[in-house]
């Protein structure tokens, strides 16, 4: 079953909060891009340290080059690859808010706000009571079973808990902790609902997000939807094309401007974005190729944006 925006959103938040450290951006697949995007909206994530010195090939993905200055902007000299220009993506890392997972957590589970959280080990919380049991939040469930003695027979006992860490990247038995607490898998118990975060019945896990964030609005301004995130297009056979927030706010910003051509680097700044051209943001991996959620955005751009080259100016191709 696929799974919604905001399902993908809290298993990208479950897999930042096992590593613990930023991930860059230019690391995460498409399907995670518009997952971290909900992340940002709900202050899920906090920015990272910028890397100002090297990157990460854009085309092998196996060397990282030292970034330099050119007449065209920033640039990346990849050992293998050659010269090739700097995507502002490649420097963006994002981490998760360790302090609002706990924060939404109590909130689910109504925890009174006198309780006080404590970390018991490093990556191993108590963040309170529910339903008079303690709740012990952790990063890996080994972690809970290499300190299983601190954290249920230490100085302040915790049996009977309710565990919750995020699903394990490799296959674990569900009674790994039987008869001495019970085990929540925190992308199955627990669902993004608004800026919040939601308990979920045992048998409510295929049920959660029914607010469908994956159903394309319908057109709006020309084939855009309202907020640009979808196109429809006639000639396009796999039905509304899923704009990136990137592509959607340059066509926002080629839609607001739409009377009148506009240079590259003006439509760039008005539409918030760090690349040089309008075609940065369409750019295809070659993992992607093929791939029509990946195709439409490019088709999108090449049917609907018309460059004036000997200019250099950019507009709709349509009033």
């Amino acid at each position: 079953m696929e799974l919604t925006l905001n399902q993908q959103a809290m298993s990208l938040a479950a897999l930042m909060f096992v590593r613990g450290n930023a991930s860059f951006e230019s690391s995460l697949h498409d399907e995670e891009i518009a997952a971290l995007q909900v992340l940002k909206q709900v202050k899920a994530v906090v920015s990272g340290v910028v890397n100002s010195q090297d990157a990460l090939c854009a085309f092998c993905g196996l060397y990282r080059g030292p970034i330099f200055r050119t007449d065209d902007g920033l640039m990346v000299q990849c050992p293998d690859c050659g010269p090739f220009a700097l995507d502002p993506a490649s420097q963006r890392s994002w981490k998760l808010d360790d302090e609002w997972l706990i924060r939404k957590l109590r909130g689910a589970l109504d925890i009174t706000p006198q309780a006080t959280t404590a970390l018991i080990v490093d990556g191993v919380w108590d963040i309170g009571r529910y339903k008079k049991r303690p709740v012990v939040l952790a990063r890996r469930i080994d972690l809970v079973e290499r300190h299983g003695l601190r954290i249920f027979h230490g100085p302040e006992p915790r049996s009977k808990s309710w565990v919750i860490t995020p699903r394990p990247l490799v296959r674990q038995p569900m009674d790994s902790l039987a008869g001495i607490a019970t085990w929540w898998q925190l992308e199955d118990r627990f669902a993004l609902h608004g800026l919040a975060l939601r308990l979920l019945e045992p048998d409510q896990g295929e049920k959660a997000d029914a607010l469908q964030d994956g159903i394309p609005s319908v057109a709006v301004h020309g084939p855009f939807s309202e907020d640009f995130a979808w196109v429809h297009l006639e000639d396009w056979p796999h039905g509304p094309i899923r704009l990136t927030e990137a592509q959607a706010h340059l066509f926002a910003a080629l839609w607001k401007h739409r009377s009148q051509p506009q240079s590259a680097e003006f439509l760039m700044r008005e539409a918030g974005l760090g690349s040089e051209r309008p075609i940065d943001v369409f750019k295809l991996k070659a993992s992607n190729r093929g791939d029509p959620r990946y195709e439409g955005p490019l088709h999108v751009y090449e049917k609907l944006v018309l460059r004036q080259r000997r200019l250099g100016l950019y507009r709709l191709s349509f009033d």
